[in-house]
């Protein structure tokens, strides 16, 4: 059984993707707004962890030196900033490549509502809940590269959905399959909104993977997110 905090955490997951995708779909949004969010969700996850590892104090003696500490925000703040990086380029090439525009209730507004999440969850779980007295500065340096990896890994795969279609006719390959298929029962969409709505559907599934660790009794108790 999650306890209410992680219920909240995978409410705001599952409502800011929705959001977002439904932004695309029905309210006009370009589609590389999302890959954009996806960086900037990147972002807030990043600084929202070096905050964790500066005020974790599992595992600590009491007047114990600061100087590790600070050492390992400065590490993590490097080693995830060249991921936040790579990422980046990536993502701003498909946004780029599907169309995107610079916008307050097209990328503002849901990039609020992807602080907001995870500024609540730090506030309620690591500060009020107190989890910060039982995890380890390490643990929450670890703890975000699970996300990471999904950010990263939905990225890549838009990189090569948009990157496929480059020097074919509209309409062909197997995106434009795809397409055709929709369109020809009643569904017409862009490339654009099919590879963002393939990756929203992808990054929410994998979200409640990595946000939901603790598989059947007896199993392994996966720790991707230390509580967090």
């Amino acid at each position: 059984m999650l306890p209410r905090a992680r219920w909240l955490d995978l409410g705001w997951a599952l409502f800011t993707n929705l959001f977002v995708l439904a932004g695309v779909l029905a309210w006009g949004w370009p589609p590389g707004n999302v890959l954009v969010l996806f960086w900037v969700e990147n972002v807030i996850l990043g600084v929202v962890t070096a905050v964790r590892i500066a005020t974790a104090q599992g595992g600590l003696q009491p007047g114990a030196p600061t100087g590790s500490r600070v050492a390992k925000v400065l590490f993590f703040t490097v080693h995830y900033g060249i991921f936040a990086l790579v990422h980046g380029v990536f993502a701003g090439i498909i946004a780029v490549s599907i169309g995107m525009q610079v916008g307050f209730w097209s990328l503002a507004v849901p990039a609020l509502l992807i602080a907001l999440r995870y500024v609540v969850d730090l506030a309620t779980t690591w500060f009020i809940g107190e989890q910060r007295r039982t995890v380890t500065p390490d643990q929450a340096f670890t703890a975000p590269y699970p996300r990471l990896f999904v950010l990263h890994l939905t990225t890549l795969l838009g990189f090569f959905l948009v990157m496929s279609q480059l020097g074919r006719r509209p309409g062909t390959g197997p995106v434009g399959d795809v397409l055709g298929w929709l369109a020809a029962h009643g569904l017409p969409v862009t490339t654009g909104a099919l590879v963002v709505t393939l990756l929203m559907v992808i990054k929410t599934i994998a979200d409640l993977v990595v946000m939901n660790p603790r598989p059947r009794e007896g199993g392994l108790r996966w720790k991707f997110d230390f509580g967090m």
